[in-house]
């Protein structure tokens, strides 16, 4: 018996330039690094820095708490975090910080300026 007139056999498998990787390994395939958590003293320090504008303290407390939270993330850097924040914390903080020193400093030096010029004056 003769095949039946039509089109021939297809053509073959389609060949492509492209090679896949082995079975079992994917190339694309990176381990995404953990995120480690900033610490909530460096949290603390960066509030407390910026809000150190309108309270002289803050500055200072923003310095301490940026210290304390860079010691523990340099100590132990896999579990703690937020080094960055810590040091914007401290820039701010210590600069409000003094602003505000400077500004209280000022006004008791006006203060005492004030009360002695009047006793000359008596």
């Amino acid at each position: 018996m003769n095949p039946p007139p039509g089109p021939g056999p297809g053509p073959g498998p389609i060949q492509s330039p492209f090679t896949p990787p082995p079975v079992g390994s994917y190339v694309g395939q990176t381990s995404v690094p953990r995120s480690i958590p900033a610490s909530s003293e460096a949290v603390a320090a960066l509030v407390c820095g910026i809000l150190s504008w309108t309270c002289f303290p803050l500055g200072f407390l923003a310095l301490f708490l940026g210290v304390r939270a860079r010691r523990a993330a340099r100590q132990d850097p896999d579990r703690v975090g937020g080094e960055q924040l810590a040091l914007v914390g401290m820039i701010l903080g210590g600069f409000f910080g003094v602003c505000w020193l400077l500004f209280w400093l000022i006004y008791a030096a006006a203060i005492v300026f004030a009360i002695g010029v009047g006793a000359l004056h008596k």
